[in-house]
């Protein structure tokens, strides 16, 4: 019965996340000072939907607040771009809310449209190495980590869910393209970054891209990269500060710190690119400073679902 009403309620929360969102789209053709007035208004609701989940059931309020943020990203996104948005067709606004593989509709249409055999080998690909990681994931939670350190089980999980998440983007990517869309790559090759910056423009490529359209460019852009990045990371900690304050209830400030030191990090390393052999100890590099920031992050997940074995150190402790 409990079961039952988390769900009915995360699509109760879904509903009105999206039912705001489709009531924003005639606001399109508003001038912007009305057209601001509205998008505000709308994200009201959009961002308060989640709390109609129960608040013992913390992973389904993540996954609404994540809907709510998604959706209230793309109608900035629209916002930002009506003069071109509002002449677009009601059916190609709204396939574009539920398509979390874009996030700026504008470069939507640059996304490639590959033939269905690549898409359908990409999908059986992606199938066949998430349930391979799956299966990882699944040893390394049942593993009994109490004779190791903490960093060893927190690096080995970690690396264990992007090791689940890449082929997960790539079959979401490819079935969304079966089914007519375009979308972009979730990820590239991301154990492969060589700078805290080269990784951030391989993670989450739609996101990044919103970041880099709608946030980086109007906070200075290239004019003025460091005060522009350190904005756009601003801004993203702020939102993730959200989504899992909706989920856990309170909010401890680890995302801002998570994604500020990930900002100067990638301040420092914009315009660094090493090649042949000295790429390797900038990888190696890249992925332990990546590991020990993501404590931070995944404390916060651990109030969520038990994703430590023994919980966090004291020092980690929400």
């Amino acid at each position: 019965m409990l079961a039952f009403m988390i769900v009915a309620n995360l699509v109760l929360s879904l509903a009105i996340t999206f039912g705001a969102a489709v009531g924003f789209v005639p606001a399109l053709r508003l001038a912007s000072g009305s057209r601001a007035a509205v998008f505000l208004a709308v994200c009201i609701p959009i961002f308060l939907a989640p709390l109609v989940v129960p608040e013992a059931a913390p992973w389904a309020r993540f996954l609404a607040s994540v809907c709510s943020l998604l959706i209230g990203m793309k109608l900035y996104d629209l916002h930002l771009d009506a003069g071109r948005a509002s002449r677009l067709s009601r059916r190609t606004l709204l396939a574009f809310l539920p398509n979390w593989g874009s996030m700026v509709l504008r470069k939507l249409e640059a996304e490639p449209c590959p033939p269905q055999r690549d898409s359908w080998v990409r999908l059986v690909l992606g199938l066949a190495g998430l349930g391979l990681s799956v299966g990882a994931l699944s040893w390394l939670f049942r593993l009994d980590w109490s004779e190791q350190p903490f960093a060893v089980e927190h690096s080995a999980k970690v690396v264990g869910v992007f090791c689940a998440l890449l082929p997960a983007g790539a079959a979401a990517t490819s079935l969304w393209q079966l089914a007519g869309g375009r979308t972009r790559d979730w990820f590239d090759q991301l154990f492969l970054a060589r700078t805290p910056a080269d990784f951030w423009r391989r993670y989450n490529r739609p996101v990044q891209q919103f970041f880099f359209e709608d946030i980086f460019k109007h906070a200075g852009g290239r004019r003025s990269p460091g005060r522009a990045t350190l904005t756009t990371f601003a801004v993203s900690g702020l939102i993730h500060e959200y989504v899992f304050g909706i989920a856990t209830g309170r909010v401890a400030g680890y995302q801002m710190i998570f994604f500020m030191i990930h900002g100067c990090a990638v301040a420092a390393t914009l315009r660094v690119q090493p090649r042949g052999w000295r790429a390797v100890p900038w990888i190696a590099g890249t992925l332990a400073f990546n590991l020990a920031a993501s404590m931070l992050l995944f404390a916060n997940l651990n109030g969520i679902v038990p994703f430590y074995s023994r919980g966090v150190p004291g020092w980690l402790e929400l």
